[in-house]
């Protein structure tokens, strides 16, 4: 497995053991409901971006054909559309919370399970400031501070961030200029990691030879 996970994955099931029903089994709405709602207050400017996505239980199988989702609320079943690759949306109701609302599935968990992926904002240039690198820092931070149960997520304070480049790349960031600046090369993997420094001001030029596939956040 490699150590920069390209996304930070929150198992949903089993939670709180998912109700069964004799034609599927519901996942209750507060459950899925309070990691996207804490992603939401922690980053109003959408630097995390969070998913829902039904996935084979079993590596290496595909979704069974069939596979049907809906929202449960009171009397309404409302159909969930799903992606060709599992992936749907979750609507946020913050008084769903606390009713009977559920999002029910045809499929036992055996065969198919419910995942929810963060993925961080990328550079969209190769010339950024310190400030841009490190955005997702203290959002990390911030979503912590709310001490929701979100697996995947950071246990630690964050000590930097790693770029994903493609392995055996000449790629490198560079982060000031002139006799200050200081370099990071990436590792076998392609990932180049690059501590925190809070002397640095913000403005602080960074270089990237390549725009990275992904960033994450890392802890020591």
């Amino acid at each position: 497995m490699s150590r920069l996970p390209i996304v930070l994955t929150c198992l949903l099931l089993p939670l709180a053991a998912a109700a069964a029903e004799p034609e599927g089994r519901s996942i209750p709405y507060q459950k899925l409901y309070e990691p996207l709602a804490a992603v939401r207050k922690a980053d109003p400017d959408g630097i995390v971006t969070s998913s829902l996505r039904a996935e084979p239980a079993t590596d290496g199988q595909p979704l069974p054909d069939g596979l049907k989702i809906e929202l449960r609320h009171g009397a309404a079943h409302d159909p969930v559309a799903v992606g060709a690759d599992g992936r749907f949306d979750l609507p946020l109701h913050a008084d769903w919370t606390s009713t009977d609302a559920s999002l029910w599935l045809n499929q036992p968990k055996t065969v198919v399970k419910v995942v929810e992926n963060f993925s961080m904002r990328t550079p969209r240039s190769t010339h950024l400031t310190y400030a841009q690198l490190m955005e997702s820092v203290p959002v990390i931070e911030r979503i912590r501070a709310q001490h929701v149960d979100i697996h995947g997520l950071l246990a630690s304070t964050p000590a930097g961030v790693e770029l994903a480049f493609e392995p055996g790349s000449p790629q490198k960031v560079t982060v000031g200029t002139g006799s200050a600046a200081k370099s990071f090369a990436p590792d076998g993997e392609g990932l180049v990691k690059v501590p925190w420094d809070a002397s640095l001001p913000a403005s602080t030029p960074v270089e990237l030879t390549a725009l990275p596939s992904a960033l994450l956040p890392y802890s020591n």
